[in-house]
């Protein structure tokens, strides 16, 4: 089984790795040819000067290329690219520098502004998961304000309210198993009612 598990993140990591490999080729083959190439005239980076241009450029290509040179790492490793948490966040600013080198060549220099996105999400990132569970206890101050922040206290509730609100009412939260078992039964599966009358025997 955990042989089969490893296989399957394996398969998906080279799948990722090569998506990376050829969007990195691809954007910057589009934002060569459009801001330093021959399809300058066509290019929407215009008010800017040469140098300008190519620091941008460099800097945030030695981000998202350290980045992916990290994540290949992890993938040698063995760790699954898939999971969420740090790894979702490098991937994020890896597509988001693919993002702006397209679109800052073909369409406008303006769209560079589209790199606050990764300050303004690391801002959120480390005070919901650094501040708010270590400096201030758990109690966010800014919960709900702003609609940021909202959880299982919102109007509608979390997915798990119900089952926490029943176990603080003192009956028993039931398992994924319970509740599908009791959705075949008050459908009438027969299924269930024979399975109901061996336990019964025992």
């Amino acid at each position: 089984m955990a042989r089969a598990s490893s296989k399957k993140i394996a398969a998906s990591n080279a799948s990722t790795i090569r998506v990376l490999t050829y969007g990195f080729l691809l954007t910057n083959v589009i934002h060569l040819l459009f801001v330093f190439g021959p399809l300058q005239r066509f290019s929407g980076s215009h008010g800017q000067t040469l140098a300008s241009r190519l620091f941008k450029f460099v800097a945030t290509e030695l981000i998202a290329g350290g980045l992916a040179v990290v994540l290949r790492g992890m993938a040698r490793q063995g760790d699954d690219l898939a999971q969420e948490g740090l790894t979702a966040y490098m991937f994020d600013v890896v597509y988001i520098t693919w993002f702006v080198h397209v679109t800052t060549a073909i369409f406008s220099s303006r769209f560079w502004w589209t790199y606050l996105v990764i300050p303004v999400y690391a801002t959120y990132f480390g005070y919901s998961k650094l501040v708010v569970p270590f400096l201030l206890g758990g109690r966010d101050p800014l919960k709900g304000v702003f609609g940021l922040f909202s959880g299982a206290d919102s109007a509608g509730g979390s997915p798990g309210s119900a089952g926490q609100a029943g176990a603080a009412a003192g009956q028993p939260e039931m398992s994924k198993r319970q509740a599908k078992l009791q959705k075949r039964a008050e459908r009438g599966d027969p299924r269930v009612a024979q399975q109901q009358q061996q336990t019964r025997r025992r």
